[in-house]
């Protein structure tokens, strides 16, 4: 009998210590002043692979592979970013060229502003994948900003999601006196 009400007393005092102040562990964030983008809390699916260079690139488990996630940015757009032709050249690459397959495309509404995607499937040396792609305006510049997420074929429902969560995440990059990196 007292082993019954010990239990639940361990339990809650283990919850009670997980909830102290930096008893749980911070977000990790992610920055390329090069790229001029920060992801202000890594989603949980994603691991760093590179944050070097012009571009971030992460890797998510999945239940038949890893997908990968390329964060890039285009030059700085002195006339402005068109985000519907962006979408629109993935949509004809995809219809042009042989063996894939165009999913469609959606408009979202994010919180660095009207994204579009285009999701479709093309064949690779090592079998077929799908890819999601999203066209938006790099929260930081004048410039097209493109994540490109290729996984799997079949777990689209599970890497859109996780895709938002890391849309959701992404900022310009800031030094530590909160100044904008240079573009």
């Amino acid at each position: 009998m007292i082993r019954q009400r010990l239990l639940p007393l361990s339990t809650l005092l283990i919850l009670i210590a997980a909830c102290r102040p930096g008893a749980l562990p911070e977000p990790e964030r992610v920055e390329n002043a090069t790229l001029g983008v920060a992801i202000a809390a890594l989603p949980d699916d994603f691991e760093v692979v590179s944050a070097d260079g012009d571009t971030i690139e992460l890797t998510a488990p999945g239940p038949d592979g890893a997908g990968t996630a390329v964060i890039a940015a285009g030059p700085e757009e002195s006339s402005g970013v068109n985000l519907v032709e962006a979408t629109k050249s993935r949509k004809a690459w995809y219809e042009s060229t042989p063996g894939t397959t165009y999913f469609g495309n959606r408009e979202l509404g994010t919180p660095i502003g009207t994204a579009f995607t285009a999701r479709g499937s093309y064949p690779t040396a090592t079998g077929v994948v799908e890819e999601t792609r999203v066209f938006a305006l790099h929260p930081g510049a004048n410039r097209l900003l493109t994540i490109t997420f290729t996984y799997p074929t079949g777990e689209s429902d599970k890497r859109v999601q996780q895709l938002m969560a890391l849309l959701g995440e992404i900022e310009a990059f800031t030094d530590s006196t909160g100044s904008a990196a240079p573009q």
